[in-house]
């Protein structure tokens, strides 16, 4: 009887074709529904056994297997404040173990943590600083001063921030004098943008030949984020730099105003309000070109609005 009702069944929706994509789409989305539930329960499993395990083991861990089991907390997004406290009275019981990289490493994953707190966990933000007090200055890895800036900023660490800042360019400036390669990606050019475009007077003066250098890096970087768009919008009118580079970024900023709508053209206008001996051909119309594209945006918005309301009445 069963199998001559869903036969029956079968027949009538198959007969009918929208009835059969109705159906199928209703089976497809089930399906994808059960295997996204399905998935999430394994996710969450594992992530409660990775957490179980640690809690277990962190006693006994030694200085490698304490960095790589920070480095994985934060691989697999695991939000748990008290293993952090475990991780703390650990690293204070064998922090002499610790290389000066492990450290780096270890607080950059504390910083990145979706578990960063900076009032609850006060005391291990400054036990890190103060192993690190005297040890600064012996960091060679630009890699690893680029992470202790974003401890420095994260943590609030005004003057750490300005010592490792000047470390930093100190360092840039010499892999430009030796030739060697740093390979310079999204997230790192947004922390060298902020050095270069801050206002701090403790902060050293670059000449004038290594911030064009730094202006090649920026060409060769597609940008995807908003922030680090205008922070190099900052950087070359603080600067004056309008050659290819500057273009080359004008070009990008008018492709995010017209795929993301989010940007805010009032900062775009205002950057461009400051743009003072502008003598290159090229670039001047790189920046009519992104005067009309705001130009039309606003006119579809207003555009937009009035049938909105035309449409209500």
């Amino acid at each position: 009887m069963n199998l001559l009702r869903r036969n029956i069944y079968n027949v009538f929706i198959l007969k009918n074709k929208k009835i059969k994509i109705g159906y199928n789409n209703k089976v497809h989305f089930f399906f994808h529904t059960l295997d996204e539930k399905i998935n999430s329960i394994k996710e969450n499993e594992e992530a409660y056994n990775f957490e179980d395990t640690i809690i277990r083991r962190i006693n006994k861990m030694n200085n490698t297997a304490l960095v790589f089991t920070c480095e994985n907390i934060n691989k697999k997004k695991i939000n748990n404040p008290y293993i952090w406290e475990l991780i703390y009275n650990r690293i204070n019981e064998i922090y002499h173990s610790f290389s000066l990289t492990e450290i780096i490493v270890l607080f950059h994953a504390y910083c990145n943590s979706i578990s960063f707190d900076i009032k609850s966990m006060n005391s291990l933000i400054n036990f890190l600083w103060n192993i690190l007090e005297n040890k600064i200055n012996d960091v060679e890895d630009l890699s690893s001063l680029l992470a202790l800036y974003v401890c420095a900023e994260k943590t609030k660490n005004l003057t750490k921030r300005e010592h490792i800042s000047n470390l930093i360019l100190q360092r840039y400036i010499t892999l430009i004098e030796q030739d060697k390669i740093f390979h310079i990606n999204e997230i790192r050019l947004s922390i060298f943008l902020k050095i270069l475009c801050s206002h701090n007077k403790n902060i050293i003066q670059v000449d004038k030949k290594y911030i064009m250098q730094f202006s090649n890096d920026i060409s060769k970087i597609i940008i995807r984020n908003i922030n680090t768009l205008m922070l190099c919008l900052h950087f070359f009118i603080k600067y004056q730099i309008y050659d290819e580079p500057f273009i080359i970024l004008l070009k990008q900023i008018q492709n995010l105003l017209i795929f993301k709508k989010e940007i805010n053209v009032n900062v775009i206008l205002k950057y461009f309000s400051f743009i003072s001996n502008l003598r290159n051909p090229y670039a001047l119309q790189e920046i009519k070109n992104v005067l009309s594209i705001i130009y039309l945006s606003k006119c579809e918005i207003i555009g937009a609005q009035i049938i909105s309301t035309s449409l209500k009445l």
